[in-house]
């Protein structure tokens, strides 16, 4: 046993048990693992070579849908029902357009029927004068159905001649859309003294 110790580890008739095995169970465990990668390879080309193209219809599986139906029929049920909605929102009446805003004018006095107020004879002689401005309801067939005052002249004289000579006046009615309707306006008058000349 007195051998030198470059020979110890070659002599043929005393095997290291232990190091003989941990190489064999390493290689073990990469055998089986290449083993289950190289089934799996096999399976995905044996699958992909196969095709599902290359299936007559009727061999294809299918699968239970929820309510019982097969998958086949849940598409064409699903295809149906998409076709329905298509037909329901062609029927349905599309929503108009918003349409521009109704053109409207403002009623207008008809100058050429209407007479001026009368300046009173009492309210020139004391030198009075002032604008009276009336608001006016003029009805759709363009006769003023409502005179009240805005602004007042502060003589009593002059506001009642605008008053009495307004509500006497014609108007050409506000129209909207080019139908005559009732709206108000605003009607100034102007008592003005003659010059002295």
């Amino acid at each position: 046993m007195n051998q030198p110790p470059d020979q110890r580890n070659e002599s043929p008739q005393s095997p290291n048990p232990v190091s003989d095995r941990r190489p064999a169970k390493r290689s073990n465990a990469v055998l089986w693992l290449l083993l289950l990668v190289a089934l799996l390879l096999l399976g995905w080309w044996w699958f992909s070579q196969r095709g599902i193209e290359q299936q007559p219809e009727s061999a294809l599986p299918t699968a239970a849908a929820p309510g019982g139906e097969t998958a086949t029929a849940a598409a064409e049920t699903e295809r149906a029902a998409a076709e329905a909605r298509k037909r329901k929102s062609a029927e349905k009446p599309r929503k108009p357009t918003p349409a521009a805003p109704p053109r409207i004018t403002e009623p207008r006095p008809l100058a050429a029927q209407n007479a001026q107020p009368e300046y009173p004879r009492d309210a020139q002689r004391r030198g009075l004068s002032g604008r009276v401005v009336l608001r006016v309801d003029v009805g759709a067939d363009g006769t003023a159905t409502d005179v009240d005052f805005v602004q007042r002249s502060g003589a009593p004289e002059l506001d009642r001649a605008a008053m009495s000579a307004v509500r006497k006046w014609r108007f050409a009615p506000a129209k909207r859309d080019g139908k005559p309707v009732a709206s108000s306006v605003r009607v100034p008058i102007d008592f003005v003294l003659p010059k002295k000349g």
